[in-house]
């Protein structure tokens, strides 16, 4: 194993500018060929947000949810997609955006509380993948070991595969799953009612059901520490291609990593609605139990055989989404101590994250605390998956706040900046986030 103390030649904002696709023509060409951030985003957010809250949000409440998941995918989209902007427009990570914007202490403060965040999320898909091998092949070993052990390859794949081997494994494995999820929704359409209301208690007076808004809200379609992996994803495409791509480029690799989720996000509600609503199915609470209802649903679709390879392809998304979140969080967390230590005259960060050493301790520190939070504190797998999406969502108006003050702050120039619409759009997004978990506390502490 060889380690780096981090610090490369690294190409400045000149350098990248200089080789990018001078015409449009070019860009959209070039665009198809560099796809790539975007489809490990949606690699990304497919996870337990689809498969785990989409599913039973759909199973307990028919179609009812499906404007909020609807709401908070658009919503979303301008703290989502700030990431690569800021990148194709400024050749830096946002990580960088926030430290020269707002300062070294708001990355200090950010670390504080993204960490405890990162490393539960991280236990989260760690279980979840856990559950489904544990369906799929019938192991008897119990999910926290499987779990444990899923954490430990995926962190010595990252560490030494770097961002080009998840890269490849993402793009076959999520083109195999969305094309075994259309195929599944399209079969379960005739089983579906048609109506957005629920015969339970009114919708948004419900506190359960409330509580279940936030959740499925929280990491719909992902949790938006995702933007950032997303520019930092972005940076290390241009590494790879030896060019900055353009704003252009960015937004069509984005966009249909986006628009790729949200469109998953939907199968999974209505194959949820179409086979449990209303089927009185007891849901489970364990990882396992839950993973093979939901791979059920497609071999009753498809035929057993049939089932069996989707769900094999169900499970190599979601290690990819841990191969994913062990390279970004490690990733995020390198970036941020890069951006905390580097001298305030520099304009650029010059070190390397791939294989330097604090990136190897953090992923080290990350894996770890993981592993034991899956092995000592996940207690009941629903109630955790809630506490965890909860978290996320708290957080949510934060980091949409950083990226929409970031963007529009003194690097990037004004000219550049996003437009009055979507920075309206940001706007409104922050403040309907803000609304939200103030709703949720005042709904915990006074109801």
């Amino acid at each position: 194993m060889q380690l780096t103390t981090g610090r490369v030649k690294a190409m400045t904002y000149k350098d990248y500018t200089e080789k990018e696709p001078k015409s449009r023509g070019r860009d959209w060409s070039s665009s198809l060929k560099s796809l790539g951030p975007g489809l490990l985003f949606a690699g990304a957010a497919v996870g337990t947000s689809h498969i785990v809250q989409s599913t039973r949000a759909g199973a307990e409440y028919g179609l009812a949810l499906l404007p909020v998941i609807i709401l908070a995918i658009v919503l979303k989209y301008p703290a989502f997609w700030f990431g690569p902007f800021y990148v194709g427009t400024t050749g830096n990570s946002l990580i960088e955006g926030y430290q020269k914007t707002f300062g070294k202490p708001v990355v200090g403060l950010f670390i504080l509380l993204q960490a405890p965040i990162m490393t539960m999320i991280t236990a989260a898909m760690a279980i979840t993948t856990a559950g489904i091998a544990g369906s799929i092949f019938s192991i008897s070993l119990e999910a926290s070991f499987i779990g444990t052990t899923l954490i430990l390859a995926c962190s010595l794949l990252t560490f030494f595969g770097g961002y080009k081997v998840i890269e490849k494994l993402n793009k076959f494995f999520i083109i195999t799953l969305s094309l075994g999820t259309l195929t599944a929704t399209a079969l379960v359409l005739p089983n579906i009612q048609w109506s957005f209301s629920t015969s339970d208690t009114p919708l948004f007076f419900s506190l359960a059901t409330f509580a279940t808004i936030i959740a499925v809200t929280g990491l719909m379609p992902s949790d938006i520490t995702l933007s950032i992996n997303n520019s930092l994803w972005s940076a290390a495409k241009n590494k790879t291609q030896g060019r900055k791509r353009s704003v252009l480029e960015e937004k069509i690799d984005f966009n249909s990593g986006y628009i790729g989720t949200a469109v998953l996000a939907v199968c999974f509600l209505l194959m949820g609605s179409g086979l449990l609503h209303g089927q009185n199915v007891d849901l489970s609470g364990g990882a396992v139990g839950f993973a093979s209802q939901v791979i059920s649903i497609y071999s009753s679709l498809l035929g057993k055989w049939i089932g069996y390879l989707v769900a094999l392809s169900m499970l190599a998304v979601m290690f990819t989404t841990l191969m994913a979140v062990l390279d970004g969080f490690p990733r995020i967390l390198t970036a941020s101590y890069f951006a905390i230590t580097n001298s305030s005259g520099d304009d650029h960060e010059t070190r390397s994250i791939d294989k330097s050493l604090p990136f190897f301790f953090i992923l080290l520190s990350i894996a770890t605390l993981a592993s034991l939070v899956i092995n000592f504190m996940m207690g009941e797998f629903i109630t955790f998956m809630n506490f965890v999406m909860t978290l996320v969502f708290i957080a949510s108006p934060i980091l949409a706040t950083l990226n929409h003050f970031t963007v529009n702050g003194k690097t990037v120039e004004k000219h550049k900046r996003p437009g009055r619409l979507m920075n309206y759009w940001s706007l409104l997004a922050i403040i309907s986030l803000t609304l939200l978990s103030i709703g949720f506390f005042y709904v915990r502490l006074f109801l």
